[in-house]
């Protein structure tokens, strides 16, 4: 983790400071005059914040554009969790965004991105907000995640800060206010509805018997983790089962992330027995889960039990764990679709070549791909217009980014980045197509996206089909 680090960042070097005062704080002027995990703030200098790094990713330059990133990359803050493989190649992407951005700079700046992990806590997120707003008087934060996102976003709307999220999924982003009492909403996000989603998983069970042996399920579970995209995700999907002509039984069971899942288990295997199980969880869990299952009677695949996966569950993490593969093998999943044009083929082939990875194995790298892409767009819109760069200036740049015709479609790539931002700053509609698909953002600051249908194979995940949509 150290190393994913202090790559790309430059490190401070305590060179000590020139007073002490009252309490033990040391005076400075800048950060350079306090100690490795202390920062200067009005003079003195104090803590940083737990899972932040003083230096940021990109430009160290006095007057680079400000942004911030919060990334989930451990599954808690307590010392000693384990990394959350999805989201550190979501940040290589975003860095390999921010890397081709700033080649190119923005009306002669460059961006300094600053950076906290938040373990995966919507507290430590929130805290975290609020030092990057108040202290490193970013522009926008870029963020993971429903709860962490959500958190953030009650301290970053009212301070007129842009947030926007690569992987955020809940549908209660789509009702949150956020205008701040201006006409442009703040809050935004690269990774579709889960509204979406849950109707595609809802509409695969009871249609599709291929993906089950041959038969649509009659008993349907859904475990599901306790928190903002465990709740709608399960509901969405229980409601969409539990309407229409073709109606099936289901009972939804929540557990807590990274608690003890034998209680949950025992009530889904004794009480329910079903013969799929939806899982709605994080990696960690889930093979926490798979594993534990394997030693349920009704939970074995063996005996004709199935499961289902939500889009969280793509993740490396859950094969590298060899009983936990052997459980989830030849099961399906759902996660947004990747997309298709020229964006995604180059974005791939730079991810691969830079991190020797394909970020398909992974939910959401190509979402965190074009939202680092868009917080540069819109940033460079903000300069052309007033100088400046804006949480408001941006937001209403990205309500811009959608608004040509299908002729004007342009590929979101590091060679029409300049291209973009001269059509923008002009005032000329554009219609971006990214990595992750076409970027046709709405009212609510949303990209609907197709949904992809994804198999666990011997050796990684298989795409079954990338253009899948709820039932009209």
């Amino acid at each position: 983790m150290r190393a994913l680090f202090m790559t790309g960042v430059v490190s401070v070097l305590a060179t000590g400071c020139s007073l002490t005062v009252a309490g033990g704080l040391d005076e400075c002027a800048t950060s350079a005059d306090c100690e490795s995990d202390q920062v200067c703030v009005q003079q003195l200098c104090l803590p940083l914040p737990a899972g932040c790094l003083a230096d940021p990713y990109g430009s160290t330059e006095a007057d680079a554009i400000r942004m911030g990133a919060l990334f989930p990359l451990h599954t808690s803050p307590e010392p000693g969790a384990s990394l959350d493989e999805s989201d550190v190649q979501g940040l290589n992407a975003a860095l390999l965004a921010l890397d081709e951005v700033n080649q190119r700079t923005l009306n002669g700046k460059k961006i300094a991105l600053f950076f906290c992990d938040t373990g995966s806590s919507k507290d430590v997120a929130e805290k975290q907000a609020r030092w990057l707003v108040d202290d490193k008087k970013v522009a926008a934060i870029l963020t993971a995640g429903s709860s962490q996102t959500l958190a953030a976003a009650d301290v970053t709307i009212p301070a007129g800060v842009l947030t926007m999220s690569y992987s955020a999924s809940s549908p209660e982003l789509t009702v949150k206010p956020d205008t701040n009492g201006g006409s442009v909403g703040l809050l935004w996000r690269t990774s579709p509805s889960d509204a979406i989603q849950g109707s595609v998983i809802a509409n695969l069970l009871r249609t599709r018997s291929d993906l089950f042996g041959g038969t649509i399920p009659s008993k349907v579970g859904i475990l599901y983790v306790e928190d903002q995209y465990g709740q709608g995700l399960s509901n969405i999907i229980s409601e969409q089962l539990n309407t229409g002509p073709t109606r099936v039984a289901n009972r939804t069971f929540l557990y807590q992330r990274g608690g003890d899942v034998k209680v949950v288990l025992d009530s889904l295997d004794m009480t329910y027995d079903p013969d799929v199980t939806v899982l709605i969880g994080f990696a960690d869990d889930a093979t926490a889960i798979l594993k534990e299952a394997s030693t349920r009677t009704n939970l074995k695949r063996e005996n004709g039990h199935r499961w289902f996966f939500s889009d969280s569950v793509k993740d490396s993490t859950v094969l590298a764990d060899s009983l936990a593969a052997s459980q989830a093998r030849a099961f399906y999943g759902t996660a947004p679709a990747q997309g298709t044009g020229q964006a995604f083929s180059t974005f791939s082939a730079r991810f691969n070549d830079k991190y020797k990875k394909d970020p398909a194995g992974y939910a959401y790298t190509s979402n965190a791909y074009d939202a680092m892409y868009l917080l540069a767009l819109s940033a460079s819109y903000s300069l052309s217009t007033t100088n400046a760069v804006t949480g408001v200036k941006m937001a209403e740049a990205l309500t811009r980014v959608s608004s040509g015709s299908s002729s004007t479609n342009t590929q979101l790539t590091n060679s029409n980045f300049t291209y973009l931002a001269a059509e923008l700053a002009a005032n000329r509609p554009i219609n971006v197509e990214g990595a992750s698909g076409p970027l046709d953002f709405d009212s609510n600051g949303e990209a609907r996206a197709p949904v992809e249908l994804w198999q666990v194979g011997d050796s990684g995940f298989v795409t079954i089909a990338s253009n899948l949509e709820p039932p009209q």
